[in-house]
């Protein structure tokens, strides 16, 4: 038995070697239990994932999509509270940064300080607006929003990214 125990930790360290030099970006949507589309390619921080901002900084997203549609923005703070930065955002195919000129606003970030998860929605039509965000908490009503919103959509996607506020 011990003969093929050392050949199992030298090629499991050298597994973990390779895999170190990789980076794994994964864009969750938890407790979502609808088939969702490939639609979202790309979605952070103009700072990148995980970025620093100050109480006051502007903030920017980064978002690529396959196609032209809508985007709504939503997030929880470190509290819980879930709250929404913009909705039915109309997007070209490719590259755009949110907020767009034409929504004429600026997203500043304000306390609560801490980790902020901010989840971008597409559809290929607006939403209807029905689905209220404020006054939630939690991920599993954060989630349960996102969800009861999309349903009716065929074309639908999530991606979710993090900054942090000081």
């Amino acid at each position: 038995m011990r003969q093929f125990r050392v050949p199992f930790v030298l090629a499991a360290a050298a597994l973990g070697l390779l895999l170190s030099a990789c980076t794994i970006t994964i864009t969750p949507a938890p407790n979502i239990e609808i088939t969702l589309s490939d639609e979202i390619l790309e979605f952070h921080p103009s700072r990148g994932a995980g970025a620093t901002y100050y109480v006051g900084d502007n903030i920017e997203f980064r978002l690529r999509t396959r196609r032209a549609g809508y985007v709504t923005l939503t997030a929880i703070d470190p509290d819980g509270v879930v709250y929404e930065l913009s909705r039915n955002v109309r997007v070209p195919g490719g590259t755009v940064f949110l907020p767009t000129r034409e929504q004429r606003v600026v997203y500043t970030a304000a306390p609560p300080r801490g980790v902020h998860r901010i989840r971008a929605t597409f559809t290929t039509q607006p939403t209807s607006g029905t689905v209220v965000y404020r006054g939630r908490r939690g991920d599993a009503e954060w989630s349960a929003a996102i969800e009861v919103e999309l349903r009716p959509h065929e074309v639908r996607d999530i991606a979710e990214t993090s900054l942090i506020i000081r």
